[in-house]
Parts: C-alpha cells; sequence; structure tokens
C-alpha cells in the first residue's frame, strides 16, 4: 500500500512540470511565410495561395468559386519532415476551418474541410490535390 502510495505522489508531483513545458502545438509558428504557389484539388479548382507575416490569403482562379474575391487569414503550421508541413486555419466569418498538408517534395497536398460548423448541417470533407508554380519571397 506505500509502495502504491509512494507512486501516486511522485507521478502526480511530476505531472504540473510536464503540463508546464511547451510543446511546438503550443506556439503560433508561420513556417511558411515567404512561400506562394498555385492549388489544384481533385475537382479541378484551383486557388493561389500566399503565406505572409502569419497569414495565408487564397484566391480561387479556377472552378465554382473562381472570381470571388480573395480570403486573408491567420494561419498556424508544423513541420512534420522535410518539405512536409501541417498547415491550419479558421474563417471565422465563413464558418470554415481548413487543415492541409503540404507536401513540398511531391508536389502534393491532402486536404480536410468543416464548413458551415455550428449550423445544423456542415459539410466535412477530404480532397487531395497538386502544388505548382512554388515560388519563395
Amino acid at each position: 500500500m506505500k509502495t502504491i502510495l509512494a507512486l501516486i505522489l511522485a507521478v502526480s508531483l511530476s505531472v504540473p512540470a510536464i503540463a508546464q513545458e511547451k510543446t511546438s502545438l503550443d506556439r503560433d509558428e508561420y513556417l511558411l511565410d515567404g512561400i506562394n504557389f498555385t492549388f489544384q484539388n481533385q475537382n479541378a479548382d484551383a486557388a493561389d495561395i500566399s503565406f505572409a507575416d502569419g497569414e495565408v490569403t487564397y484566391a480561387w482562379i479556377a472552378g465554382r468559386q473562381a472570381g470571388n474575391p480573395s480570403v486573408t487569414v491567420p494561419y498556424k503550421s508544423q513541420k512534420l519532415d522535410t518539405d512536409i508541413y501541417l498547415v491550419g486555419w479558421n474563417e471565422p466569418q465563413s464558418k470554415t476551418f481548413v487543415t492541409m498538408v503540404y507536401n513540398f517534395k511531391s508536389n502534393t497536398s491532402s486536404v480536410s474541410v468543416l464548413a458551415r460548423y455550428g449550423n445544423d448541417e456542415p459539410f466535412f470533407g477530404f480532397q487531395g490535390g497538386v502544388i505548382e508554380h512554388v515560388t519563395m519571397n
């Protein structure tokens, strides 16, 4: 019994120290600032995307949303591997949350979108696509 109590006490004393350590998930990381490219998804929709000053800006250039005004919102990113990044952003006005994995090794991307969150009929979907015309400022 004393051994179990000692173990519980040791674990409970170490938990706050672990919880106080910051991980990369706790920081805002803008690892793609200065990168621009064109993304084309499986449906042949395409967008020009650029990252600067902790924000992502995209404008649809092909598909059903082509011609709509560009969107600029804050983003966060995390490096998964060499030239592979996890990127996410929230668009409060349209109630859309986007998560993308950009693989600049293979020039591909995977996308997860939750649109119209908070509504009776939200949309959740996955798509893949290609990355083209990558430039760095």
